[in-house]
């Protein structure tokens, strides 16, 4: 057997390390994405999303090593709930506020328990085996942002932006939301309508709370997980009850399968080649 892993702060300047994390035991894989906290809080001297993943991979190293993790669903609320305890402790201790942004993170794990392969996908997150079959829960939110990063993208390109510059703002204007990309003039009142237009005509069921999200931006995304009454609504590890599109339990016969991939989101297409000089 053969492991390759690769992570890459998503800070160039590499001053900081990035929400991933990776954890590896005898038969068990997973990678855990933390989300990006618009509020910049920190616990025990760590970004809130990379705390969540940390918490998250400690966690099923907990149930692993005392052989308490359940084969099925179970186990996708078995962490979520150490997650809450963690959480419940850090807000005991000041470092977090009851009504903030629950720090939170995705999961993509892979568990051999003999002739079966078991895969627990919470959140973006995937999963490829043999090079071909490309599992990936993609939820409705991130459609809505990814279609207008690619809009928006070609219209910066269209303003003379290049290279890293253009990649920068279209990630800023995404992030921080239309309103502000407006009021600071990176966007015209026609291009903010023409990028909510498209939005409603892609997404009738979510329209409105669609453009409400993108006038936003990113930052407010965390309201809508865990929020199984919204259209846009997401599961997510924070310690609340799961609720939402992007839960997926699943098993394989281990003989089928050759090669297995974890990997986060921000990929546009997946390489050819089952390695990791090719994802990059």
């Amino acid at each position: 057997m053969q492991i390759s892993c690769f992570n890459r702060s998503k800070y160039q300047s590499f001053e900081a390390p990035g929400e991933d994390v990776l954890l590896i035991l005898p038969g068990l894989y997973a990678l855990f994405d933390g989300a990006t906290d618009p509020t910049k809080t920190m616990l025990d001297g760590i970004t809130s999303g990379r705390f969540a993943a940390l918490t998250c991979a400690e966690a099923v190293g907990r149930l692993w090593a005392t052989q308490q993790m359940a084969h099925d669903e179970e186990l996708l609320h078995q962490v979520n709930e150490q997650l809450e305890v963690v959480l419940l402790q850090k807000t005991a201790e000041g470092q977090l506020q009851a009504e903030g942004k629950p720090p939170s993170t995705t999961m993509a794990l892979a568990w051999d328990v003999g002739e079966e392969l078991l895969f627990f996908l919470l959140g973006d997150s995937g999963v490829r085996l043999n090079g071909q079959e490309e599992i990936v829960l993609r939820k409705q939110i991130d459609h809505v942002s990814t279609l207008t990063r690619q809009a928006l993208f070609r219209i910066l390109r269209e303003q003379g932006l290049k290279s890293d510059e253009l990649e920068y703002q279209t990630r800023q204007v995404v992030y921080y939301g239309l309103d502000k990309a407006l009021e600071q003039g990176v966007l015209t009142d026609t291009q903010q309508q023409d990028l909510l237009e498209h939005i409603q005509l892609n997404f009738p069921a979510a329209a409105a709370e669609g453009m409400s999200f993108l006038k936003q931006g990113v930052v407010s995304q965390h309201r809508f997980a865990n929020q199984g009454e919204l259209p846009l609504s997401y599961a997510a590890l924070n310690g609340k009850s799961l609720a939402g599109e992007g839960m997926l339990c699943f098993s394989r016969p281990k003989t089928s399968i050759k090669s297995l991939e974890l990997f986060t989101d921000g990929y546009f297409s997946l390489p050819d080649e089952v390695t990791v000089a090719a994802w990059e």
